[in-house]
């Protein structure tokens, strides 16, 4: 690490700032719908200020800060890029033993206004990454900004601050573990004011007990809190946190808090399998405010992106548990676990009579399987997008639905909705779609055929944005739902807009909105949108 030291300045956000991955809150949260850019339909032009195609694929999210936008993309693919045979030994357990990975991504700097390209900034990490990998790559992490610099994450093992002129002040590097791929849906933060600013990262560190902490296997990943002016580490978490997970920001009256997750699949080794509050500013930074130990066993509700209200914190079990644990925010005790698939609302397409039907009382005997990253609360529900197939198998269900809960009353309820649009415009139901991860120049570039799956398989889609009562769910084929949490039933009337990111079968992302007061932000493997009317 090279340390240099910077003027921090106060953490004031405008509102036309979305200053890191999960938003100004850290929750993926704005407090108002952009006016400008509910509806957008990018294949037919409409909705669109500006479009700038990007050098290479890519899916960390879109930070603006000011009249500054940036991002991160892959760097440009070529054959020189393929690993010599030694490496792709060393590797080959991260890479699934793929030919189209690289050390090397690009931070860019974007003028929020014009679309304009301003500067691009090379980052080498340790650890290799597939191309347009469908569950996350070494781009991930969004990067982070205030009024004067970035930080931009490498999630191969490289964290750079540059000034907003593309100056490079500091940068830190670590190795980060390989026992898998690229599956890391952390989201870095900047939390607090003056003094008590921190820049919060993850890392991993020996596991307890480890007979050698050299060895790069079984190590659990842990919060960091680093000095964003230079890089220094200030505290580490006593609680760990899976790789898989996406925490959220808590701000509390005592200081800002994360949601953080272990458990889940690949012999992931973090314990105990569950849920913590930890402290990331004042004297206990790092400390847990509770931690809540699932009685339930291993299973893979940390594959979610962390979700709560003011009341509560969420924790949300696949099949064949079925079920939604609804946890105390202050305490992390269970308050209640309500079933997802026992007596539930249905409303379902009928091909018959072309219309939805709505059922009440009705019980899943396939289960349901929540889609990854797609947990959200709003307007005093908790929502999710269902996966409708499994591996390319129709074996889980209901099938192109969302679901709101109601964690008083403890009633679910579920509703489907289109599965794109043809050409004229008209709604389809029930059509499977094709991602393909095409950059700028009209190259598919990936290492895993998976990426083509629609959103509605088993991929990690982006996290949905929540907007007032809007949430905005945002498909690998570039479908943006748009679903109103407060309806008043949650049928097809809960539908606000169906949008799209540009050709149908023709585009990929791994990414979620950005809202900037009235405007949006999004991206596709091949370019950046602003998007607005």
């Amino acid at each position: 690490m090279t340390p240099a030291t910077l003027l921090l300045l106060p953490l004031v956000l405008a509102p036309q700032d979305w200053p890191q991955g999960p938003g100004p809150g850290g929750d993926w949260r704005v407090p108002a719908s952009p006016s400008g850019a509910i509806e957008f339909r990018v294949r037919a032009g409409e909705g669109v200020r500006w479009r700038m195609p990007l050098s290479e694929t890519g899916q960390g999210g879109v930070t603006v800060h000011g009249d500054r936008l940036f991002v991160t993309t892959m760097a440009p693919w070529h054959e020189g890029r393929v690993l010599d045979e030694e490496e792709a030994e060393l590797f080959r357990h991260a890479t699934e033993g793929r030919r189209v990975v690289g050390k090397d991504l690009l931070a860019h700097c974007v003028d929020a206004q014009s679309g304009v390209l301003l500067w691009s900034r090379p980052m080498t990490g340790l650890v290799p990454s597939i191309y347009s990998y469908p569950f996350s790559d070494a781009t991930s992490a969004s990067p982070v900004a205030d009024a004067e610099h970035v930080w931009f994450t490498h999630a191969g093992g490289r964290l750079a601050c540059f000034t907003h002129e593309g100056d490079l002040v500091w940068e830190r590097t670590w190795t980060p573990t390989y026992d898998g791929p690229f599956n890391k849906q952390f989201e870095p933060f900047l939390v607090g004011e003056g003094a008590e600013r921190v820049l919060v990262t993850m890392e991993p560190r020996p596991a307890p007990g480890a007979e050698d902490p050299e060895d790069h296997h079984g190590r659990w990943n842990v919060l960091k809190g680093l000095d964003p002016a230079t890089g220094r580490e200030l505290w580490s978490s006593d609680d760990a946190l899976t790789q898989y997970n996406a925490p959220t920001l808590v701000n509390r009256d005592d200081g800002a808090c994360a949601l953080v997750a272990r458990g889940g699949p690949h012999a992931v080794p973090e314990r105990p399998v569950g849920v913590s509050l930890v402290r990331l500013t004042g004297p206990e930074a790092g400390r847990s405010v509770w931690r809540y130990e699932d009685p339930r066993g291993n299973h893979e509700a940390s594959l979610q992106t962390m979700a709560h209200d003011e009341r509560y914190a969420y924790w949300l079990l696949k099949e064949p548990r079925n079920a939604l644990a609804v946890l105390d925010l202050e305490t992390g005790q269970e308050v209640r676990e309500i079933s997802l698939t026992r007596g539930v609302q249905l409303t379902e397409w009928d091909e018959d009579s072309g219309e939805l039907r709505t059922r009440a009382g009705v019980d899943l005997e396939k289960g349901v399987f929540p889609a990854r990253y797609s947990l959200a609360a709003a307007a005093g529900h908790v929502l999710f997008q269902c996966y409708g197939l499994a591996w390319g198998k129709e074996s889980v269900g209901p099938p192109w639905s969302f679901a709101r809960v109601d964690p008083e009353a403890g009633t679910v309820a579920y509703v489907e909705v289109p599965s794109d649009r043809d050409a004229s415009g008209a709604l389809l139901w029930r059509t499977r779609g094709a991602a393909r991860p095409l950059n700028s120049r009209g190259i598919e570039v990936t290492g895993d055929d998976r990426c083509r799956w629609d959103g509605w398989d088993w991929v990690f889609n982006g996290s949905p944005t929540v907007a007032g009562d809007l949430v905005y769910w945002t498909l690998s084929t570039g479908l943006v739902y748009v679903l109103d949490a407060g309806a008043a039933i949650w049928d097809g009337g809960a539908l606000v807009a169906l949008n799209d990111l540009g050709p149908m079968d023709g585009l990929w992302t791994a990414n979620s909105m950005t809202i900037v007061g009235d405007t949006a932000y999004h991206r596709t493997a091949a370019e950046l949108l602003r998007l607005g009317r």
